[in-house]
């Protein structure tokens, strides 16, 4: 098994940071009486992998509208434990800039007995005024 880790880590050229809402941080107000969240803890910054495997074989319809439903990873190396469901990963270098700046949210952990990496399925979010939301 460790040659197939070696292999699957050796792909694992970008950097991210991980991070997830402080359970204790105490939100403050900006001069115009606006909330300010507490900033948040980083529970990773290190090495990891954006994948995207192939659109489900669906086109869901929603108002009228029709789209391709995708599967978007991260992958991280084995033994990476402090990620989890609801975490925000950003990308913060890639040689993909299009990656660079990318924030998803942790949607399901992939874990199974024979593992090469640490793989999470994920979610696009957007910036708002107030925080982070979910793109899908």
């Amino acid at each position: 098994m460790p040659g197939f880790q070696a292999r699957a880590e050796a792909g694992m050229t970008d950097t991210v940071r991980v991070t997830r809402a402080d359970p204790d941080g105490e939100p403050s107000w900006d001069a115009d009486g606006n909330v300010l969240e507490p900033e948040p803890l980083i529970v990773y910054e290190g090495l990891a992998k954006f994948q995207h495997s192939d659109p489900y074989p669906s086109t869901p319809d929603a108002g009228g509208a029709r789209w391709t439903a995708g599967v978007r990873q991260v992958h991280f190396p084995i033994g990476t434990t402090s990620v989890q469901t609801g975490d925000i990963v950003e990308c913060m270098e890639s040689r993909n800039e299009r990656l660079v700046g990318l924030k998803v949210r942790v949607r399901i952990d992939g874990d199974k007995t024979w593992a090469t990496a640490v793989r999470f399925n994920v979610i696009e979010t957007v910036q708002t005024g107030g925080g982070v939301v979910d793109a899908g």
